[in-house]
């Protein structure tokens, strides 16, 4: 059973993988995201927080030029093929399917750290300090959000998972040692300077995003609320997930303060806890 599961988690991934890059196809090669950026990082002369997003970059960097999409994409189809086979543990098969969707819903633009992300969360939340250790380090060389895996996994699993995943930290500090100093490429804060216009302007842009972000955060405060105590099997109030759900309201209040909110895939690993309860 466990085999065939693990089959049917990888065949998901791969058709995300080849459906996220046909949707992002016309967004990459922008030096703002993605591929795009990955010279400005190697060159360390980009904008934050691009500059310190290094996994891929320097994963990119012996790759001649002419190759460098095609084993960038494969890249980005396995950090999210190993995203849902961490997080199968936690959420079930059927809760893999559920995460699959919610992934599949934020696909827009050119990106591979949110997917290291949501791969550094569900690590953190495994209960096994190696996982953690290495969850931890993928997380702080793709998102400045690794500052937040000690406080996950020590809610998730106790001191020693919250020690253990100050590998984040770590990694952040050698990334911000080796790239060097950076300015914001925008405001720093964003409620009012994007996310409210945004908010306000959807119907007339006719853009769905803003909508699927607020779906996102009214399912998040609806877990905390309401769905801990109906988690089954895995998701059970004593395991990791449900013990941490609180925690996914860091990511909303974040996205909307911190970041340009109508990009869903900013609140990426609040898809975890709500796979968990569909």
């Amino acid at each position: 059973m466990v085999a065939s599961e693990v089959t049917v988690v990888i065949l998901v991934a791969l058709v995300l993988g080849a459906f996220e890059w046909r949707v992002t196809a016309r967004n990459t090669g922008t030096p703002y995201n993605g591929l795009g950026a990955v010279n400005g990082v190697l060159r360390r002369d980009s904008a934050a927080p691009m500059r310190y997003r290094v996994l891929v970059p320097w994963m990119l960097a012996p790759v001649p030029e002419r190759r460098q999409t095609v084993v960038y994409q494969a890249l980005k189809t396995v950090l999210i093929a190993l995203a849902l086979l961490a997080a199968r543990p936690l959420v079930g098969v059927r809760g893999v399917l559920a995460l699959a969707v919610l992934v599949a819903s934020t696909f827009e633009y050119d990106y591979w750290d949110c997917y290291a992300e949501l791969l550094g969360v569900a690590l953190c939340l495994s209960n096994n300090v190696v996982l953690v250790a290495l969850g931890g380090a993928l997380w702080g060389f793709s998102r400045e959000t690794a500052l937040f895996a000690p406080i996950l996994a020590l809610v998730a699993s106790g001191p020693a998972a919250g020690l253990t995943a100050l590998t984040g930290t770590a990694a952040l500090s050698l990334v911000r040692a080796v790239q060097g100093h950076a300015s914001l490429y925008c405001e720093r804060w964003m409620l009012r300077a994007y996310n409210w216009p945004d908010l306000r302007d959807a119907l007339r842009r006719w853009d769905v995003a803003p909508f699927v972000s607020m779906a996102w955060t009214v399912g998040a405060v609806a877990v905390v609320a309401f769905g801990r105590g109906a988690m089954p099997g895995p998701l059970a109030r004593t395991a990791p997930l449900a013990r941490t759900a609180p925690l996914a309201l860091v990511w909303v209040a974040s996205g909307w303060v911190l970041a340009r909110a109508r990009e869903t895939r900013v609140f990426m690993p609040v898809a975890l806890w709500l796979a968990g309860v569909v």
